[in-house]
């Protein structure tokens, strides 16, 4: 088939394509207007890393200081993801930000390790609100309160915190741009629309006059125009076929 031809079958089966169209685009709008959305949550990352302080020099090593320094940081970071996963602390982080325009975002924490660096997750309402919570953690954490208040519940080293990478967005909920949604559940809808009209074709199976020399396998030798005659379904046209040269010869 060539391209005129599937253009031709666009043009006859416009009305499948463009109804498609119209009723994937009303059903778009109605869905990001009309019916209501999920509100979805930012996700703010942030990363830390726990540095214990040496073993004092009385202490007997059986082994290099640095073995006994990962060691200690390994179960350093074990124990900042107990104090950062804990409702505690997210409640203490909240009330830091009670003075902030809106108040104190609402939001969770999730950490896990990498190694020697502990990977904050923050879920939030908001953007903002997410980089608020972070940047509030890291201040706690690295300011010098942080050692009686967290981990002198768990060890007698000094936890020396450093921010490897600072609060920073990198999520938000999918669907924001309205517009873009709906422009693209419309196209959707015309492809749609375009497949709909190829079957309807396909399945179609009506004679017309663009098929007779194919399947009689004999050219038209004359149109008969239907003017003056009974018609039904319209101004048509007859047209004769037959071999040329036995009509000329009539």
């Amino acid at each position: 088939m060539e391209l005129r031809q599937y253009w031709q079958v666009m043009v006859d089966r416009y009305a499948v394509v463009l109804g498609t169209f119209v009723v994937a685009l009303a059903a778009a709008i109605a869905s990001v207007y009309v019916l209501p959305q999920g509100s979805g949550s930012y996700a703010t990352a942030l990363s830390l890393a726990v540095r214990p302080e040496p073993a004092a020099a009385s202490t007997t090593l059986f082994y290099s200081e640095d073995y006994y320094s990962y060691v200690a940081s390994e179960y350093a970071n074990d124990d900042l993801i107990a104090i950062l996963e804990s409702d505690d602390f997210l409640q203490a982080v909240r009330a830091k930000l009670t003075n902030e325009p809106g108040g104190a975002p609402v939001g969770s924490i999730q950490a896990k390790k990498a190694h020697r660096v502990v990977e904050i997750t923050i879920s939030s309402a908001t953007g903002d609100g997410g980089l608020a919570l972070g940047r509030a953690m890291a201040t706690m954490l690295t300011g010098p309160a942080a050692q009686s208040a967290y981990f002198a519940l768990f060890t007698n080293r000094i936890e020396d915190v450093t921010v490897v990478d600072g609060p920073r967005l990198v999520a938000q909920p999918a669907g924001r741009n309205a517009l873009l949604n709906v422009a693209a559940r419309a196209l959707v809808g015309l492809i749609a629309g375009v497949g709909l009209a190829f079957l309807v074709e396909y399945l179609d199976d009506t004679i017309r006059p663009s098929d007779i020399e194919t399947l009689l396998g004999l050219p038209i030798v004359g149109d008969i125009p239907s003017r003056g005659l009974p018609q039904r379904g319209g101004n048509r046209t007859v047209r004769a076929v037959g071999d040329p040269g036995r009509v000329a010869g009539r």
